[in-house]
């Protein structure tokens, strides 16, 4: 079926009647168009005259031509060329080739933000393609900023996991470059001398509206930053900010803010971390700087006929470094003093790891409403260029994405509090569904306390198994 955007593509031209020598007709999505060839044109460039066919109407004996409709001496000998019709065999556009080793290189900090919901995570990874980190090297490629992912040499600031968020995540690579004054500028080591002398001076690629245009939506580039070649996104981090966003329910905001001042500071934080059987897990440190953390309310939203219920509470962490789920197990821990299941002292007890050697078994918290905020590079003196008109965009595009969930959660309160106000319920518990939310499971019918709970392995513990492992691959070697 031809498309009406297709049919106004068609060229008209005037010409004399001719001979009519083959009819056809071709359905649309609004009526038939009828094609007439004549017999006096080239092969190559074939007139065809048309006319539209409308639909049977209901209770009509015939269908209503278009010559019926209006004036026939405005329609008669309208010809459309053949080239203008739908071609059969797409057009292979002609990719653009260049020569990196005649470009000069650097390397650049690009600081970039991605809503975690809509991707798997942000490093590549092999059993899917939906990453952020992924999306980045197919528009590097595409903007030929890049030969191939390997030789970008990329590093990453806070690797956020799937369904985490990131606001100035940070991320440094290698590109081609166009200005060979620039700072920490460098060539390929086999580029020609002649082509280096010969380098016609020029102003710096637009590497932000490039990349911005053809990212998707959730992802956007806000600024870039020349560094040096030893420059590593990961090391030359010195604080890193989390946010996490929760209901507030029936939650004690002053217990849990009391339990977050236990966690500033020097600590071993192996029970609030997932720790994989791995060589390289079981011997990393464990240790790590916590500067600050607050736990405050948001705003309160007025319009709702229980605020303070359904308003959101806000943690807000700074640390040098986290471990693998570090923030989401600190939540949970601080859900459960909240919620009054636990002391603000259970904090202290799996800091102690002389006195909980082992991690008590629990979760860690649902992964939408953590965001990886801020990656800060004091010492490095990081110079960001940005882009008024990317900066632009990109506030439009999050006005635009704030407009809908704002509308959309509007709509859920208004279904929730007509609910609510049904006058057959009694005794409605109206804090499951959002405690249930945050601890991202049911909630169990009955609590087991910390203390009574199942404990993992102890790091020595997996440390020893592991070297029985390795002991028992060498002797079946051996054999």
């Amino acid at each position: 079926m031809i498309h009406a955007s297709e049919l106004l593509a068609f060229k008209v031209l005037q010409r004399p009647e001719k001979v009519i020598v083959r009819r056809q007709q071709i359905r649309t999505e609004f009526g038939y168009l009828r094609l007439c060839q004549f017999a006096d044109m080239p092969s190559r460039v074939v007139l065809k005259q048309y006319e539209m066919v409308f639909p049977l109407k209901p209770g009509s004996q015939k269908r209503p031509r278009v010559n019926d409709l209006v004036n026939p001496a405005d329609t008669m000998k309208d010809r459309v060329t053949e080239e203008h019709l739908p071609s059969e065999e797409p057009t292979v556009k002609r990719r653009r080739c260049i020569d990196f080793e005649a470009h000069p290189r650097r390397r650049i900090a690009i600081k970039f933000l991605y809503y975690g919901w809509e991707f798997d995570g942000l490093v590549q990874q092999t059993n899917t393609e939906n990453t952020v980190e992924k999306r980045l090297m197919n528009a590097l490629l595409k903007t030929k900023l890049i030969p191939d992912e390997k030789s970008c040499d990329i590093s990453r600031c806070g690797r956020t996991d799937k369904g985490v968020s990131a606001f100035k995540q940070v991320a440094a690579l290698i590109v081609r470059s166009a200005d060979k004054s620039g700072k920490f500028v460098f060539w390929h080591d086999s580029a020609d001398k002649s082509v280096i002398e010969n380098y016609a001076e020029k102003e710096e690629l637009p590497y932000l509206k490039m990349i911005n245009s053809v990212l998707p939506r959730s992802i956007r580039v806000i600024a870039w930053a020349a560094v040096p070649r030893d420059f590593s996104a990961r090391h030359t981090c010195n604080m890193r900010v989390y946010k996490y966003s929760l209901p507030r329910a029936n939650l004690n905001l002053e217990v849990m803010q009391q339990a977050c001042k236990l966690l500033v500071g020097t600590h071993d934080f192996r029970n609030f971390c997932q720790v994989g059987m791995s060589e390289k897990r079981v011997n990393m440190s464990f240790v790590r700087e916590i500067f600050d953390v607050s736990l405050e309310p948001i705003s309160p939203n007025e319009s709702s006929s229980d605020s303070s219920r359904n308003d959101l509470i806000e943690l807000t962490i700074q640390g040098s470094g986290f471990l693998y789920h570090m923030v989401r197990y600190i939540v949970t821990v601080l859900h459960e003093i909240g919620q009054g299941n636990e002391k603000p002292e259970l904090i202290s007890d799996l800091l102690d790891v002389i006195k909980t050697p082992c991690r008590p078994h629990y979760t860690f918290a649902a992964a939408t409403p953590l965001c990886l905020y801020e990656c800060r590079f004091d010492s490095a003196n990081l110079e960001w260029i940005y882009d008024d008109f990317i900066l632009r965009r990109t506030i439009s595009s999050l006005q635009g994405t704030l407009a809908d969930l704002h509308t959309r959660t509007r709509i859920v309160e208004n279904m929730l509090n007509g609910l609510i106000e049904t006058p057959m319920l009694s005794e409605l518990d109206l804090d499951t569904g959002l405690l249930e939310f945050t601890q991202d499971r049911p909630m169990p019918p009955r609590y087991f306390k910390f203390a009574e709970r199942m404990k993992c392995d102890s790091i020595e513990e997996k440390r020893e198994k592991l070297d029985r492992k390795k002991e028992g691959n060498g002797d079946k070697a051996v054999v």
